[in-house]
């Protein structure tokens, strides 16, 4: 290719173009990762102190950010060959699943409000954590869990379920068995948050640990099953509704 021509491609691209062409899954979590960036730097300006939790507060760090954005990306790409559908169209299409996402999120959080109104159990984890409690205020803990669910996403269902997906159906088995691994790796690994966060778990009597890790279960569970009909996007909403009335407005 001469220079010339060279020349004339570089200019001939057109970045509103380029984002034009990108699918809903991308375009969604561009926008996800600038709302992330934008709660950083609300957080840092006005809520310096939002975080009870120091382990909470290091996710909120610039090169975390940067590599949850990476690690994201690549995995909305490997969902897209994996049999995901788009996080934007699919909810576009049918606006009433955004209500089905939320609605599963406030369902949950209340669960988890009856359950410490009757057993108390947030008593031993912020006893674990060294912490009174982990509420400090709507604003910052709307805005810190709103962005912490996006984290959330990548750690436990964006990346880890397209890319095992990807390698054992696309490539060992040559697009074979897609559905039935999908669900192998829902069950298994719906259980993923609970067991990275064994220490809240063990922190627990005997009479309630069981309980927590099973509702804690059945909440990742729903939100592969969103994530599988609806896109990763209804996930995140499912969590973002969660924590606004487990963290946000239920203080404990």
């Amino acid at each position: 290719m001469s220079l010339d021509k060279s020349a004339a491609n570089v200019k001939s691209f057109n970045l509103r173009d380029a984002l034009f062409h990108l699918s809903g899954s991308k375009k969604v979590w561009f926008g996800l990762m600038a709302y992330f960036v934008l709660v950083k730097l609300l957080l840092d300006a006005f809520f310096p102190n939002a975080f009870a939790d120091p382990d909470q507060a290091a996710f909120f760090q610039w090169l975390s950010i940067a590599i949850f954005g990476v690690v994201g990306f690549i995995g909305v790409v490997l969902s897209e060959h994996t049999g995901f559908p788009d996080a934007w169209d699919t909810l576009k299409a049918k606006p009433i699943r955004v209500l089905y996402a939320l609605g599963a999120g406030i369902g949950f959080g209340i669960l988890f409000v009856a359950l410490d109104m009757t057993t108390g159990f947030t008593h031993y984890i912020t006893a674990a954590h060294g912490v009174a409690q982990q509420y400090t205020g709507l604003v910052p803990m709307t805005l810190a869990f709103s962005a912490a669910s996006i984290i959330v996403e990548v750690v436990h269902r964006l990346f880890i379920i397209p890319l095992l997906l990807f390698v054992i159906s696309n490539l060992v088995l040559r697009g074979r068995w897609q559905t039935q691994i999908f669900w192998g790796l829902a069950i298994l690994l719906s259980g993923l948050e609970p067991f990275l966060q064994s220490r809240d778990v063990l922190a627990l009597p005997m009479n309630l640990a069981p309980i927590y890790a099973v509702v804690f279960y059945a909440l990742n569970f729903v939100q592969v099953v969103f994530f599988r009909r609806f896109g990763y996007f209804s996930s995140y909403l499912m969590r973002v509704a969660f924590y606004i009335v487990w963290h946000a407005i239920y203080i404990h």
